[in-house]
């Protein structure tokens, strides 16, 4: 099917964005900034990334939920046995995209990551809503699947019990430590803006690039 005709760049391309003319040292900051003015301008799921992992031969992605950026860190959880955990195991290092159709906004943050502790697990854990725990408990994710009705059944009867739902042992959160970030901010005539930041040993590298 032919694609020149889909629609794409629908969003506000007017925002005002100051930062990529005056970038600031740290774009922690600028991450940060984005993330609460999407959250302000009713985007939706702006807490939502793709995540790129590798296993050494092979690239997977999928889209997760940031839970939290705290001290320089990106976290979010997984089973370690899922194809992220595995991955993430053999090859600690990932890409996260951030994707906003309403303000034509795209973040890439790319470094190493590593599995939080248990006690930094269980905060991270206890913040999912109980339902989303629940599910975590249950599912064994990424192995097959024989009977979905039997899953589903194992969510309901644990909450129905009404005890607290604990960090099942094969979940952990993980941590991402930007080493390259890119802010894109997208125009209809193609004429985006792009501000990439790179980590060095004495700070960070900034430059605008074209588009």
């Amino acid at each position: 099917m032919p694609l020149q005709n889909a629609q794409t760049l629908s969003g506000d391309e007017s925002l005002v964005l100051p930062e990529f003319d005056q970038p600031p040292a740290d774009p922690l900051e600028v991450l940060g900034q984005w993330i609460a003015s999407a959250e302000n301008r009713g985007v939706r799921e702006p807490r939502a990334a793709t995540l790129a992992t590798t296993d050494g031969a092979t690239v997977s992605s999928r889209t997760i939920l940031v839970k939290e950026i705290s001290e320089g860190r990106i976290l979010f959880g997984t089973h370690v046995r899922s194809r992220k955990g595995r991955d993430l195991n053999g090859v600690p290092h990932a890409s996260l995209t951030f994707y906003w159709r309403e303000t034509l906004q795209q973040m890439n943050v790319s470094g190493p990551v590593s599995q939080l502790t248990d006690d930094e697990s269980d905060i991270l854990f206890a913040g999912r809503t109980r339902e989303a725990r629940a599910a975590a408990v249950v599912s064994r994710q990424s192995q097959p699947l024989a009977d979905e009705l039997e899953l589903r059944r194992g969510v309901t009867d644990l909450l129905a019990t009404r005890e607290e739902i604990a960090r099942p042992p094969g979940w952990a959160g993980f941590s991402l430590a930007p080493e390259l970030l890119e802010f894109w901010h997208g125009r209809a005539d193609r004429m985006h803006r792009r501000l990439s930041y790179a980590a060095s040993s004495t700070g960070w590298t900034v430059t605008r690039l074209q588009p």
